[in-house]
């Protein structure tokens, strides 16, 4: 960790602390600010800062409930409890403020619906937040309520959602709010469909957000998105894929397009698989742990196509000492059904085929592959056991 975030962290507690026995020295308003600038740290990729949230949390608990009630009052004092609650922290805090009956009377709306949605309570919290527009509250306060409520309408109408995720980006940008709606909403639109804007946006979160602490976590469900999109061999969508990953360095370019062939063949979208496979190929050292796997999936997704043989022959000349021992699973279980095809009967050509029930190629050797129910649960399972291709990419 860097001097300066160091500094970060230590400036934050040093802010909130201070004798519990005497009257706090800042208002309240003051004192949570801490708090979010420690989370913006976490924005610009520091792990410390992210594990130390909490600790602070806790401490400000302390300091807000050893003020005197009247501070409440201060509609500024009781919307920072709003966004202290909606930033993790204790809602017992807003609790005794509601329960003291100092709290600043257009303000108390928002201090019980962050404690109702801070304890799950969906249906109270949605009705508390029903009426309340982000946009014309304090831009922080504004970015927290909007997050909230684009959580509780995603499962209902993703559609507002994304406009609620938009509010919440503009009204912060450059904190930890921008970053959450940006994640959030790239996944929603996903489930949309709508492909141009999901690309659109990913690119917008790699190039401004790809240190977050929270980034490992994009790359994981970008990967499966990736993977889960109806992508038949579509040049210009694998251009716009690749168009997004193209300002990241080729480190973190080779192992996104690693995440994306092995996801891609989990769920059997061949056209993604190749496509991520050759790029990582082109991107890896010869002859290295990451050249070894992209080699695996490509040959693992050429059996699927009528290039079969050309992946039998990929993976027989797999450098095996480079694979993990899931990995070796996954090859044996691939060239078990690549042999599977290589049987494949001969049709007879004096009899016609019913042009209603023909099927393409890839079709046809994908349906002889699922006939095998034993060899492919042995693929997936060596698949879904391989070893993680990055350390921290679960959080």
């Amino acid at each position: 960790m860097s001097r300066r975030a160091l500094a970060a962290i230590c400036l934050a507690f040093a802010f909130a602390a201070g004798p519990l026995c005497a009257a706090p020295s800042k208002p309240p308003y003051e004192l949570v600010r801490s708090l979010h600038a420690l989370q913006d740290q976490i924005v610009l990729g520091n792990r410390t800062a992210r594990i130390a949230v909490s600790s602070l949390a806790a401490e400000l608990a302390t300091r807000l409930l050893s003020y005197n009630p009247s501070v409440w009052r201060e509609p500024r004092n009781a919307r920072a409890i709003v966004t202290y609650v909606l930033s993790g922290g204790s809602p017992r805090v807003a609790e005794t403020i509601l329960a003291s009956g100092d709290c600043a009377p257009q303000e108390k709306t928002l201090v019980e619906a962050a404690v109702a949605y801070s304890e799950g309570h969906v249906t109270s919290a949605r009705s508390l937040l029903a009426n309340i527009d982000a946009r014309t509250l304090e831009p922080i306060v504004g970015g927290h309520i909007a997050l909230a409520q684009a959580a509780l309408v995603a499962s209902k109408d993703p559609y507002k959602a994304i406009e609620l995720l938009d509010v919440a980006r503009v009204l912060a940008p450059g904190t930890l709010i921008e970053e959450a709606a940006l994640r959030r909403e790239i996944f929603i639109i996903n489930a949309t469909g709508d492909f141009d804007r999901f690309i659109s946006l990913s690119g917008d979160y790699i190039r401004r957000f790809r240190n977050s602490t929270y980034a490992d976590n994009f790359r994981e469900h970008f990967s499966d998105a990736i993977a889960r999109l109806n992508i038949a061999g579509d040049s210009d969508q694998l251009a716009q894929i690749d168009d997004a990953l193209s300002s990241l360095p080729p480190d973190d370019q080779l192992k996104l397009y690693l995440m994306i062939a092995r996801a891609s063949i989990l769920m059997g979208k061949i056209s993604a698989a190749e496509f991520a496979a050759a790029k990582a190929e082109s991107l890896a050292s010869p002859d290295s742990t990451e050249s070894g796997r992209a080699q695996l999936y490509d040959g693992a997704a050429q059996i699927f196509t009528p290039r079969y043989a050309r992946g039998d022959d990929m993976l027989d000349t797999l450098n095996a000492a480079h694979l993990s021992r899931e990995e070796v699973g996954l090859k044996d279980a691939a060239q078990s059904v690549s042999q599977q095809i290589h049987e494949w009967p001969q049709v007879d050509a004096r009899q016609p085929l019913d042009s209603a029930g023909a099927q393409p190629l890839p079709q046809q050797l994908k349906a002889v592959i699922q006939s095998s129910d034993a060899t492919m649960d042995a693929a997936q399972k060596a698949l879904a056991e391989s070893d993680s291709l990055e350390a921290t990419s679960h959080e």
